[in-house]
Protein backbone atom coordinates (compact mmCIF):
# COMPACT_ATOMS: atom_id res chain seq x y z
CA UNK A 1 0.00 0.00 0.00
CA UNK A 2 2.97 2.32 0.90
CA UNK A 3 4.53 1.68 -2.47
CA UNK A 4 1.61 2.68 -4.51
CA UNK A 5 1.19 5.92 -2.18
CA UNK A 6 4.53 6.62 -3.22
CA UNK A 7 4.20 6.11 -6.66
CA UNK A 8 0.93 8.07 -6.61
CA UNK A 9 2.78 10.59 -5.03
CA UNK A 10 5.39 11.00 -7.41
CA UNK A 11 3.32 10.45 -10.74
CA UNK A 12 0.82 12.89 -9.90
CA UNK A 13 3.00 15.73 -10.40
CA UNK A 14 4.28 14.28 -13.36
CA UNK A 15 1.23 14.07 -15.03
CA UNK A 16 0.37 17.96 -14.28
CA UNK A 17 3.23 18.97 -15.77
CA UNK A 18 2.62 16.70 -18.93
CA UNK A 19 -1.03 17.89 -19.35
CA UNK A 20 0.31 21.32 -19.09
CA UNK A 21 2.97 21.24 -21.90
CA UNK A 22 0.04 19.30 -23.72
CA UNK A 23 -1.61 22.40 -23.30
CA UNK A 24 1.16 24.75 -24.50
CA UNK A 25 1.80 23.16 -27.51
CA UNK A 26 -1.77 22.73 -28.65
CA UNK A 27 -2.08 26.97 -27.61
CA UNK A 28 1.22 27.55 -29.57
CA UNK A 29 0.33 25.57 -32.66
CA UNK A 30 -3.48 27.50 -32.49
CA UNK A 31 -1.81 30.76 -32.49
CA UNK A 32 -3.31 32.75 -35.70
CA UNK A 33 -0.59 35.05 -37.12
CA UNK A 34 -0.60 38.20 -39.06
CA UNK A 35 0.54 36.25 -42.03
CA UNK A 36 -2.37 33.80 -41.23
CA UNK A 37 -4.62 36.76 -41.64
CA UNK A 38 -3.16 38.40 -44.58
CA UNK A 39 -3.53 34.73 -46.28
CA UNK A 40 -7.01 34.54 -45.33
CA UNK A 41 -8.56 37.92 -46.32
CA UNK A 42 -6.40 37.22 -49.86
CA UNK A 43 -8.65 33.94 -49.85
CA UNK A 44 -11.54 35.18 -48.87
CA UNK A 45 -11.48 38.46 -51.48
CA UNK A 46 -10.24 36.16 -54.40
CA UNK A 47 -13.02 33.54 -53.87
CA UNK A 48 -15.88 36.27 -54.07
CA UNK A 49 -17.25 36.71 -57.59
CA UNK A 50 -19.26 40.01 -56.61
CA UNK A 51 -19.42 42.47 -53.22
CA UNK A 52 -21.49 45.32 -52.49
CA UNK A 53 -21.16 47.22 -49.33
CA UNK A 54 -22.58 51.07 -48.03
CA UNK A 55 -19.53 53.09 -46.87
CA UNK A 56 -19.26 56.29 -45.05
CA UNK A 57 -15.94 58.33 -45.67
CA UNK A 58 -14.25 61.42 -43.63
CA UNK A 59 -11.11 63.36 -44.78
CA UNK A 60 -9.51 65.54 -42.85
CA UNK A 61 -6.55 67.93 -44.20
CA UNK A 62 -5.48 70.57 -42.02
CA UNK A 63 -8.68 71.30 -40.54
CA UNK A 64 -9.97 71.34 -43.75
CA UNK A 65 -13.39 67.86 -43.58
CA UNK A 66 -15.15 66.73 -45.84
CA UNK A 67 -17.64 63.63 -45.61
CA UNK A 68 -19.37 61.12 -48.50
CA UNK A 69 -21.16 58.41 -48.10
CA UNK A 70 -22.40 56.05 -50.60
CA UNK A 71 -22.98 52.72 -52.05
CA UNK A 72 -19.76 50.83 -53.91
CA UNK A 73 -20.15 47.59 -55.98
CA UNK A 74 -17.82 44.93 -57.39
CA UNK A 75 -17.18 42.27 -59.70
CA UNK A 76 -14.42 40.16 -60.32
CA UNK A 77 -12.31 40.32 -61.66
CA UNK A 78 -12.30 43.75 -62.73
CA UNK A 79 -15.30 45.85 -62.70
CA UNK A 80 -15.99 48.32 -59.59
CA UNK A 81 -19.12 51.24 -59.28
CA UNK A 82 -18.95 53.58 -56.34
CA UNK A 83 -21.91 55.69 -56.42
CA UNK A 84 -22.18 58.75 -54.11
CA UNK A 85 -25.48 60.18 -52.49
CA UNK A 86 -23.12 62.99 -50.54
CA UNK A 87 -22.48 64.57 -52.80
CA UNK A 88 -24.94 63.77 -54.77
CA UNK A 89 -24.82 61.92 -58.51
CA UNK A 90 -20.97 61.86 -58.01
CA UNK A 91 -19.70 58.36 -59.62
CA UNK A 92 -16.63 56.25 -60.17
CA UNK A 93 -16.80 53.50 -62.71
CA UNK A 94 -13.44 51.13 -63.67
CA UNK A 95 -14.02 48.62 -66.43
CA UNK A 96 -10.63 47.04 -65.73
CA UNK A 97 -8.61 49.13 -67.47
CA UNK A 98 -9.66 52.50 -67.40
CA UNK A 99 -11.39 54.29 -64.22
CA UNK A 100 -14.01 57.05 -64.90
CA UNK A 101 -14.90 59.45 -62.47
CA UNK A 102 -17.44 61.98 -63.33
CA UNK A 103 -18.42 65.31 -60.85
CA UNK A 104 -21.17 66.61 -62.04
CA UNK A 105 -21.63 69.70 -59.85
CA UNK A 106 -18.11 70.60 -61.74
CA UNK A 107 -19.71 69.28 -65.02
CA UNK A 108 -16.08 67.21 -65.49
CA UNK A 109 -15.25 63.88 -66.06
CA UNK A 110 -11.71 62.41 -65.75
CA UNK A 111 -10.39 59.91 -67.46
CA UNK A 112 -7.44 57.63 -65.99
CA UNK A 113 -5.28 55.09 -67.09
CA UNK A 114 -5.46 52.37 -64.70
CA UNK A 115 -2.05 51.20 -64.94
CA UNK A 116 -0.51 54.64 -63.74
CA UNK A 117 -3.31 55.37 -61.47
CA UNK A 118 -2.94 55.09 -57.22
CA UNK A 119 -5.01 52.70 -54.89
CA UNK A 120 -7.48 54.09 -53.15
CA UNK A 121 -9.10 52.88 -50.11
CA UNK A 122 -12.03 51.19 -51.83
CA UNK A 123 -10.01 48.87 -53.77
CA UNK A 124 -8.33 47.46 -50.64
CA UNK A 125 -11.77 45.40 -50.84
CA UNK A 126 -11.13 43.82 -53.84
CA UNK A 127 -8.43 40.31 -54.94
CA UNK A 128 -6.46 42.02 -57.33
CA UNK A 129 -6.00 46.03 -55.15
CA UNK A 130 -5.57 43.44 -52.15
CA UNK A 131 -2.83 41.83 -53.55
CA UNK A 132 -1.26 45.27 -54.82
CA UNK A 133 -1.79 46.45 -51.50
CA UNK A 134 0.32 43.70 -49.13
CA UNK A 135 2.85 43.86 -51.61
CA UNK A 136 3.60 47.15 -50.72
CA UNK A 137 3.17 47.60 -47.43
CA UNK A 138 5.08 46.13 -44.24
CA UNK A 139 2.30 45.19 -41.98
CA UNK A 140 1.76 43.68 -38.19
CA UNK A 141 -0.73 43.64 -35.80
CA UNK A 142 -1.85 46.87 -34.34
CA UNK A 143 -2.18 45.41 -31.02
CA UNK A 144 -1.21 42.26 -28.63
CA UNK A 145 -5.10 40.82 -28.17
CA UNK A 146 -5.92 39.64 -31.81
CA UNK A 147 -8.98 39.84 -32.84
CA UNK A 148 -9.22 43.14 -30.97
CA UNK A 149 -12.59 43.80 -29.29
CA UNK A 150 -14.42 46.56 -30.72
CA UNK A 151 -16.89 49.47 -28.97
CA UNK A 152 -19.92 47.75 -30.07
CA UNK A 153 -19.31 44.20 -28.53
CA UNK A 154 -18.11 42.86 -31.85
CA UNK A 155 -14.26 41.33 -32.51
CA UNK A 156 -11.85 42.43 -35.18
CA UNK A 157 -8.34 41.42 -36.39
CA UNK A 158 -6.40 44.86 -36.85
CA UNK A 159 -3.04 45.43 -38.79
CA UNK A 160 -1.17 48.63 -39.23
CA UNK A 161 0.58 49.07 -42.54
CA UNK A 162 3.85 51.07 -43.46
CA UNK A 163 4.30 51.97 -46.99
CA UNK A 164 7.88 50.39 -47.81
CA UNK A 165 9.01 53.06 -50.20
CA UNK A 166 8.09 56.38 -50.24
CA UNK A 167 5.64 56.79 -52.74
CA UNK A 168 2.05 58.94 -53.47
CA UNK A 169 -0.79 57.50 -51.43
CA UNK A 170 -1.05 56.22 -48.23
CA UNK A 171 1.77 56.44 -46.31
CA UNK A 172 0.50 54.58 -43.34
CA UNK A 173 -3.13 52.79 -42.94
CA UNK A 174 -5.20 50.70 -40.39
CA UNK A 175 -7.30 47.99 -41.23
CA UNK A 176 -9.91 46.29 -38.99
CA UNK A 177 -10.89 42.43 -40.55
CA UNK A 178 -14.00 41.06 -39.38
CA UNK A 179 -13.93 37.29 -38.19
CA UNK A 180 -15.21 36.00 -41.45
CA UNK A 181 -12.19 38.45 -43.00
CA UNK A 182 -13.79 40.89 -44.72
CA UNK A 183 -12.55 44.78 -43.91
CA UNK A 184 -15.22 46.91 -42.58
CA UNK A 185 -13.06 49.80 -41.79
CA UNK A 186 -9.58 51.46 -43.40
CA UNK A 187 -8.05 54.44 -42.23
CA UNK A 188 -5.18 56.33 -43.83
CA UNK A 189 -2.51 58.96 -43.31
CA UNK A 190 -0.91 60.77 -46.26
CA UNK A 191 2.37 62.34 -46.79
CA UNK A 192 1.42 65.67 -46.84
CA UNK A 193 -0.66 64.81 -43.62
CA UNK A 194 -4.27 64.16 -45.32
CA UNK A 195 -6.43 61.49 -43.40
CA UNK A 196 -8.92 58.88 -44.51
CA UNK A 197 -11.58 57.25 -43.11
CA UNK A 198 -13.86 55.06 -44.51
CA UNK A 199 -16.39 52.38 -42.98
CA UNK A 200 -17.88 49.82 -44.85
CA UNK A 201 -21.46 48.35 -43.90
CA UNK A 202 -24.24 46.28 -45.01
CA UNK A 203 -21.63 43.90 -46.47
CA UNK A 204 -22.82 41.25 -49.38
CA UNK A 205 -21.02 39.22 -51.63
CA UNK A 206 -21.91 36.72 -54.38
CA UNK A 207 -24.64 39.13 -55.41
CA UNK A 208 -26.60 39.43 -58.34
CA UNK A 209 -24.78 42.93 -60.57
CA UNK A 210 -25.15 43.09 -64.22
CA UNK A 211 -22.47 43.72 -66.33
CA UNK A 212 -24.50 47.09 -67.41
CA UNK A 213 -23.70 48.37 -64.10
CA UNK A 214 -20.41 48.92 -64.59
CA UNK A 215 -20.70 50.64 -68.35
CA UNK A 216 -20.29 54.54 -68.11
CA UNK A 217 -21.10 56.58 -70.97
CA UNK A 218 -19.88 60.35 -70.75
CA UNK A 219 -22.30 63.10 -70.59
CA UNK A 220 -22.45 64.83 -74.24
CA UNK A 221 -21.64 68.81 -72.44
CA UNK A 222 -19.06 67.30 -69.74
CA UNK A 223 -15.31 68.64 -69.69
CA UNK A 224 -13.16 65.52 -69.98
CA UNK A 225 -9.30 65.41 -68.53
CA UNK A 226 -7.22 62.72 -69.99
CA UNK A 227 -5.29 60.59 -66.94
CA UNK A 228 -5.37 63.29 -64.26
CA UNK A 229 -2.83 61.09 -61.98
CA UNK A 230 -5.29 60.93 -59.18
CA UNK A 231 -3.78 60.39 -56.35
CA UNK A 232 -5.10 60.04 -52.15
CA UNK A 233 -3.74 63.13 -51.23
Amino acid sequence: MRHWKKLTIAVVPVIVIVSFITYSVAYKFDFTTVSDVVKKVKDRFSSVDSYQASFKLNSDKMGKRAAQSGTVRYKASSKLLIEFDQPYGQKIVTSGTTMWIYIPSMNVVAEQDLKSASDTLFTSNTASGLNRLFSKYHYKFASREQPEPQPDGSKKYTLLLQQKESRSGFRTLKLWISEDYMITKASGETSNGKKVDIDFSNIRTDVDLPNGLFKFDIPSKARVIKNPMIAEE
